[in-house]
């Protein structure tokens, strides 16, 4: 009986023990990453008349198919027949908005605008999944999508589809929340509107706001010292385009005096992630976050970015995370 009681302490002992282990690693382990909470779609379903293809089926498309394979991307892109992946106009705007914004009410927009070469159906995964959000979507293109004039063709598409009784979207588009977004030279174009506009948006549309701006490995025809709106640039490790250590950081974010700013260098992340299946981009889910966070103040969403606390250096998919002293200030 003594052995038994013996064993019985000795395991009751042990249980303890691990129970507490437990609670301290449990105490212990990180916050969730924006890609586990955020990187999923959302229940919107999603309205366009764009329809993509797969690249390869044209011969440009497939030379940009082999290019970015060897970049180390994993999924086959999707295109549209916009010239020279097809024989349609090199430049336009696709649109894509929730299918339930009748019911739901006004939504936040958001201009994206993709790199250099890049057809617009590449950017089909990340407006769908945008959207599903509940954001509104407009992608503008020209095939070299380096200036501002490219989100603004897109913005003026958008307000005139706000402004339109025949549309869908026909003042269904809160132009108070208007986000820029952009990838490489859409990235530079988006900053450069984000530049350009403020002072202009009360005479432009007297409810038009830029509520911040999505820099994702922006090329370098951009300054920060301009830029007077939250901004969140992101970049990748094995980005051999735009390095995080060259102007990304130096000229644009480094120069953000005026308003707050981020900046998230992510792991295994190439200059072409970005158009892989969404769940192989590993900043997807902080760019919702990022999004839901200027557009729809979400707490959850918020707490990656503002705070002593913020989250974002916890995550374990970036290799590095900075903000500016203005954005530190933001309780």
């Amino acid at each position: 009986m003594a052995l038994w009681r013996v064993l019985a302490t000795a395991l009751a002992a042990a249980t303890m023990l691990a129970g507490s282990w437990t609670a301290v690693a449990a105490a212990d382990d990180p916050p969730p990453t924006a890609q586990t909470v955020f990187g999923g779609d959302r229940p919107h379903p999603v309205a366009t008349s764009v329809r993509t293809n797969p690249c390869q089926d044209s011969a440009y498309g497939l030379n940009q198919h082999i290019v970015i394979h060897l970049f180390g991307n994993r999924d086959d892109m999707t295109c549209t027949q916009a010239f020279p992946y097809g024989p349609d106009s090199p430049a336009g705007v696709n649109t894509y908005y929730p299918a339930d914004i009748a019911d739901t009410g006004s939504a936040p927009l958001i201009v994206l605008t993709g790199g250099f070469e890049s057809s617009p159906g590449m950017y089909d995964r990340l407006a769908r999944q945008w959207v599903s959000n509940g954001f509104v979507v407009v992608i503008a293109y020209e095939w070299f999508n380096s200036l501002a004039y490219v989100p603004a063709a897109a913005l003026a598409v958008a307000m005139s589809a706000d402004r339109d009784p025949a549309s869908p979207l026909y003042q269904r588009i809160d132009l108070s929340r208007t986000i820029f977004a952009g990838h490489s030279a859409g990235g530079q174009a988006s900053l450069q509107i984000a530049t350009l506009l403020p002072p202009l948006e009360k005479t432009i549309n007297p409810d038009l706001h830029v509520a911040g701006v999505l820099a994702i490995q922006p090329a370098p025809l951009a300054v920060g010292a301009l830029i007077n709106v939250p901004t969140l640039f992101l970049t990748g490790d094995n980005d051999f385009i735009v390095p995080d250590f060259a102007w990304v950081r130096w000229w644009q974010y480094n120069l953000t005096f005026n308003a707050p700013a981020w900046i998230a260098n992510a792991r295994g992340v190439s200059h072409f992630s970005v158009v892989d299946e969404l769940n192989n981009y590993l900043s997807a889910g902080t760019a919702v976050a990022w999004l839901r966070y200027l557009a729809f103040d979400d707490e959850s969403a918020k707490s990656y970015f503002v705070g002593p606390n913020w989250q974002l250096p916890t995550d374990k998919t970036y290799f590095s995370v900075d903000r500016n002293p203005l954005a530190n200030s933001i309780d």
